[in-house]
């Protein structure tokens, strides 16, 4: 049965189900809570209707105690097809190891660049692990894991050019090869400039390296592991320009709206980052280079062991309403996070919650709809109850996966260290002896310090109590009551502000902040409404990409400090919005 087919019957058997309301009275339980009227479980209009499976992945994945995985075979050092018949690479390492985690096996085809998304969405594999890119134009097909591996898109240029930035090549010459990705990179490039440069395109890379060293062209895009590939025993003529053209991050790829299979692997994901596993496999197939750690996050209470596919639900949950519908009708975003507070909160409160107000009225302005704030001290339970349609300033967290989806993190904090301005403090080793400030509603933090730094052969156990933020620097510069103040960015940073040239936060001898602890900030969107999420991604992406999000952000976080902000190529409309923020 085809997707359209498929379409249409559900749309029929809606249409039974809301002209049989109209005369039988529905049973108890058949209306979910929300704002007032009440509507039907799930409320689906027919614009937004997918064809969903009847089943998880999960459910068959557990009946026939198999996993299967399409991969690459000839895309070195992720997946290759061996001379002796066997799958290689750290794609198909990758699979062996989240078969491992559910105690299930693995059955391994093979996928091509043509044909790999679309086993995914006819069903005849589970899983697609291919170095495969998380691009927006395959949204409305599949659906994507959390990325395991940050590829990117770049520059190459002759040795001895002297660009190093992308903007240093205006009214130049880029070479690409056509019909690959370079061609995206170099197009999205293009869009996001106010300079010129013109395309050649050839039919290998071979020939476009070598059209590059006879200076027909300045430089050639294309991925940055393929070329260091291709050039590895020529390196002396070529130089990578920094700045990466394009992000391309690879994610496994599974069916569209499978909420439960897709929390299975991205909980496996982080159990594998967090036990070493990836870190593993990343040395053997990446010449004993350690995992890139740079914008892997892992959730709240990811837990110790391995989560197994027969712990999973197997059904596919519906949202209460579909939220874009709603949207683009309405004009108005429930919004549940936005505090308010007492005149006499601590400052750490106040610019948290105007940087969360100002992040969500830039969304909202692209969107061109209107912030309605829904009160509660529960947001995640608001959005998960349908009261809300996204919640703001929540710590992504394995305990609430069942009831919510998580977007991205947008805002990174955690412990560090303030000290004077000049000190010659350089970490938790050169405290022996001194005298930690920490403040006293941190519960936990002095025996995380001790721990930390008895693992540097460092004695740290003589601690100060704040009583209030405010105080910090206080009782380092007038009482020196502490050598130190240890705790959460978010309140060290007014004190900063308010000291300035007399308290700093520490940074190591290349300017990188020190932390002791990290915590993550994202949204909560309704469970399995992909259009939203994808909605949501998109627009954080964007505000990200043209420094908004920063902006809104500089209450509380320093510019430099900022996490890696993952991009997932592709065009800034999506559903009718507009995301980018430039008009026309």
């Amino acid at each position: 049965m085809n997707r359209q087919t498929t379409v249409l019957l559900l749309v029929l058997l809606l249409l039974v189900v809301v002209s049989s309301s109209m005369l039988v009275a529905a049973p108890a339980g058949q209306t979910a809570p929300t704002l007032v009227p009440p509507t039907l479980v799930p409320t689906m209009p027919p614009s937004m209707i997918d064809a969903l499976p009847n089943e998880s992945g999960v459910a068959r994945i557990v009946r026939d105690g198999t996993v299967r995985v399409g991969i690459l075979y000839n895309e070195p050092p992720f997946g290759e097809f061996n001379v002796r018949g066997e799958n290689t690479g750290f794609d198909a390492d990758l699979a062996r190891s989240i078969a491992e985690a559910w105690g299930v096996t693995v059955t391994f085809s093979q996928a091509t660049r043509q044909t790999g998304i679309e086993l995914v969405a006819n069903g005849d594999i589970d899983l697609l692990i291919a170095a495969q890119p998380h691009l927006r134009e395959l949204d409305n097909r599949v659906e994507f894991s959390q990325s395991y591996y940050p590829s990117t898109q770049v520059l190459i240029v002759r040795n001895g050019d002297g660009a190093t930035a992308l903007g240093h090549m205006a009214d130049r010459k880029i070479g690409i090869v056509m019909g690959t990705r370079a061609e995206m990179a170099v197009a999205d490039w293009d869009a996001r400039t106010d300079y010129s440069f013109s395309v050649t395109r050839y039919m290998t890379l071979d020939r476009a390296l070598a059209a590059l060293l006879a200076g027909e062209v300045d430089g050639v895009v294309e991925n940055r592991m393929r070329l260091e590939r291709v050039i590895l025993y020529q390196a002396e003529n070529y130089r990578f320009v920094d700045e990466p053209v394009m992000s391309e991050p690879y994610a496994i790829a599974l069916r569209r709206q499978d909420a439960n299979l897709r929390n299975l692997v991205n909980r496996t994901l982080q159990y594998l980052y967090q036990s070493g596993r990836l870190n593993e496999l990343h040395q053997t197939h990446f010449e004993g280079a350690s995992y890139p750690t740079a914008g892997f996050v892992l959730w709240s209470n990811v837990g110790d062991e391995a989560p197994r596919p027969a712990n999973v639900a197997s059904d596919v949950p519906f949202p209460f309403q579909y939220v874009v519908p709603k949207l683009q009708t309405d004009r108005v975003v429930r919004v549940a996070g936005l505090r308010d507070l007492p005149a006499d909160a601590p400052d750490s409160q106040r610019r948290l919650d105007a940087a969360n107000r100002a992040l969500i009225n830039a969304m909202a302005m692209r969107w061109n709809v209107t912030v309605q704030p829904i009160p509660g001290d529960n947001p995640v339970e608001l959005v998960a109850s349908g009261q809300a349609d996204i919640a703001i300033g929540v710590t992504p967290d394995w305990a609430s996966a069942d009831r919510v989806d998580f977007t991205s993190y947008y805002l990174r904090h955690g412990l560090r260290m303030m000290i004077r301005s000049g000190d010659s403090i350089g970490g938790l080793t050169d405290l022996r002896g001194q005298v930690v400030g920490v403040f006293q509603d941190e519960p936990g933090v002095r025996e995380l310090i001790t721990t930390l730094a008895e693992n540097q052969r460092a004695i740290v156990n003589d601690f100060f109590t704040i009583l209030r933020e405010q105080d910090a620097a206080y009782a380092m510069l007038v009482d020196n009551n502490a050598r130190v103040v240890i705790g959460d960015s978010l309140r060290l940073l007014p004190q900063v502000e308010a000291n300035e040239g007399q308290v700093e936060l520490l940074t190591d001898a290349n300017g990188n902040a020190v932390w002791y602890s990290r915590e993550y900030v994202g949204m909560a969107v309704p469970r399995n409404d992909i259009d939203f999420r994808l909605l949501v991604e998109y627009t954080l992406q964007e505000l990200a990409r043209d420094g908004t999000l920063l902006t809104a952000l500089q209450p509380v976080m320093y510019a430099q400090d900022a996490p890696t902000f993952e991009y997932y190529p592709g065009p800034t409309e999506y559903l009718g919005f507009n995301l980018s923020g430039r008009q026309g």
